[in-house]
């Protein structure tokens, strides 16, 4: 039988955080907001991969927590192909999927 995890301040602020970007995002209209808020706030649920621009040119599927690319690849479709692939394999997972700024989600999936 498992323990049960205790969570901390920081994952406390982490959640309230990632709730008021989610509603903020929702009472603006800003779907990028939304969805990073939400992605903040099961971080400790989920584990998020992103599908990013790469700066060598291209696209990377990158974990949230990891200093390298799971894997580069030449074109978007090809990275959000592999994204997809390896979230739902890890799942509970959750896939966000960025514009060519890497600032803004264009679109989120989430894995059970």
């Amino acid at each position: 039988m498992g323990r049960k995890r205790h969570s901390g301040p920081g994952e406390a602020l982490d959640k309230a955080a990632g709730r008021l970007g989610e509603a903020a995002g929702r009472a603006t209209g800003d779907a990028s907001l939304e969805a990073q808020g939400r992605a903040l706030r099961r971080k400790d649920e989920l584990k998020t991969y992103a599908v990013l621009p790469h700066a060598d040119g291209g696209w990377k599927v990158q974990a949230e927590v990891a200093a390298r690319a799971s894997s580069v690849h030449r074109t978007k479709p090809e990275a959000v192909a592999a994204g997809k692939e390896l979230a739902r394999r890890q799942a509970p997972s959750q896939l966000l999927v960025y514009k060519k700024d890497g600032l803004e989600v264009q679109e989120e999936q989430t894995y059970r």
